[in-house]
């Protein structure tokens, strides 16, 4: 091929010839650049390409496909590629294709449309593709909120479901509230529902949140999830008036004993970043620990995280206790 010639010097032919070198996956990269100088007329050869070509494990070449379609402004091309219904039963071939239709769903955040926007909603309610849940998120607008609070249940959309919330937090903050909470007995609550409630926390956990807000989320200390309890107790040391911030400490310190490690990591956080208003409680819990260890720390986890926090606070300069009990 002569990477000098312009779009216009191809014949349809040779176009068909580097849709076909898309196979190519040393020179692939290249063949998209080739295929974009094209044109309109790459456009009916690259559909055919992705929506009649067979789906496979090595799946690069329909990506550059899609994205050579972006490139050339052929939107509708990838939404009527998002909207065939495809039942592959071979796991790597149908692992290799979700990667094409993630990358053909975020490319469509390249057109911030009302249509593109209804299109990846309901994209998003049937299934979850990472993809459409990131080019939805990158709208900001808070009608998604029900659709993104859906997609939390479900392992692979999560993360760009819990990203695209925090952007419209703020905007969206009473259905947070209200999807934090559990609607039913503790015992009819499924996984997917409780890890729902779970990254909601979370993502209410990174707000700046006001006296109000705290009203809301106080039933969470005693919501029986040790997940959604800690992170409760965080935004309580964070936010809550000073006698609940108290008591929320101490919990958070008892805590320390049975919690997963990511869950200690959260709360050592918690506990140094409010280090100047708890160093005395702290200080207190350290010296009834030490007391109870009876010569003996190590056998005291709780008691080492405890000790190395005042440690590494001492160093750092951290600022004399200002906390007092009411």
């Amino acid at each position: 091929m002569d990477v000098h010639s312009t779009g216009k010097d191809y014949t349809d032919e040779e176009i068909r010839s580097f849709v076909r070198d898309l196979e190519s996956l040393p020179g692939g990269g290249l063949t998209v650049s080739l295929l974009v100088g094209c044109g309109e007329r790459a456009v009916a050869p690259l559909r055919e390409f992705l929506l009649n070509g067979r789906p496979r494990g090595v799946f690069q070449p329909r990506q550059r496909a899609v994205e050579a379609l972006a490139e050339l402004g052929a939107k509708d091309v990838l939404m009527e590629y998002l909207s065939q219904k495809r039942v592959i039963a071979d796991a790597v071939v149908r692992f290799g294709e979700e990667a094409v239709e993630n990358t053909a769903a975020r490319e469509l955040a390249r057109w911030p449309t009302e249509e593109v926007f209804q299109f990846l909603m309901n994209l998003a309610q049937r299934r979850m593709l990472a993809g459409a849940v990131d080019a939805l998120g990158r709208f900001e607008r808070p009608e998604a909120a029900p659709v993104l609070v859906k997609v939390l249940g479900d392992d692979v959309g999560r993360p760009a479901a819990e990203k695209a919330l925090r952007a419209i937090a703020e905007k969206v903050k009473p259905a947070l509230f209200q999807a934090a909470r559990r609607t039913g007995a503790p015992e009819d609550e499924t996984p997917s529902e409780r890890q729902r409630r779970r990254s909601v926390v979370r993502v209410l956990a990174d707000m700046a949140l006001r006296d109000e807000d705290w009203k809301e989320l106080r039933p969470l200390l005693q919501d029986g999830d040790q997940e959604i309890e800690i992170i409760a107790g965080e935004m309580a040391v964070d936010w809550a008036p000073p006698t609940e911030r108290q008591e929320a400490a101490r919990f958070l310190i008892r805590s320390l004993d049975s919690a997963h490690w990511f869950l200690q990591i959260r709360i050592q956080e918690c506990l140094r970043r409010n280090y100047a208003v708890l160093c005395e409680l702290i200080a207190h819990e350290t010296k009834i620990r030490r007391r109870a260890a009876r010569g003996e720390p190590l056998a005291d986890p709780v008691l080492r995280i405890l000790e190395k926090l005042q440690s590494t606070a001492e160093k750092s300069g951290a600022k004399e206790n200002v906390w007092h009990d009411e």
